[in-house]
């Protein structure tokens, strides 16, 4: 006996649920993976770059070759908290070197001079040029994951 509420007019009608249904879980489960890895990224950059400019305090700005001692101390230590990475994964942001090249800048004072050193250490990766999570764009969601062009992390120190 044929009702209303009978299988045979639910046929089909499982599988257009499953459907609708597995392309938001696909969409939140592969967002999730998509964003974690670039997130880490942009984590150990920040740290990184943390790291080099504190480590810069410890070279004397007296020595004979301070710049090249500078960059040398700065470019270790960034590469020393990225080892984990792939070289192709991180790139300075000033012409390939982690170190910005800035002239020391003076501030007067009252009566007096002092002169400030400012370090810049900054980590990149063109993220967009080359994802290391491929992009997918799903109808009615959009790209997945949606980043920047370029992950960066960034310190500045003052002494």
């Amino acid at each position: 006996m044929k009702g209303i509420g009978s299988s045979q007019g639910q046929r089909g009608a499982v599988a257009i649920e499953f459907a609708a249904v597995f392309v938001l879980f696909f969409a939140v489960l592969y967002g999730l993976l998509g964003y974690c890895v670039p997130l880490l990224m942009l984590q150990a950059f920040n740290d990184a770059a943390a790291s080099g400019a504190r480590i810069a305090i410890s070279v004397n700005p007296q020595a004979d070759n301070y710049e090249t001692q500078l960059h040398q101390v700065v470019t270790d230590e960034v590469d020393k908290r990225l080892a984990w990475m792939p070289d192709a994964w991180h790139q300075g942001c000033y012409g390939g070197s982690y170190l910005e090249d800035a002239p020391l800048p003076t501030e007067t004072i009252g009566e007096e001079e002092r002169v400030y050193t400012r370090i810049n250490v900054c980590v990149s990766y063109p993220y967009m040029a080359s994802p290391i999570v491929p992009l997918l764009t799903l109808p009615g969601i959009g790209t997945i994951p949606r980043l920047p062009d370029v992950l960066k992390g960034k310190a500045t120190l003052l002494f």
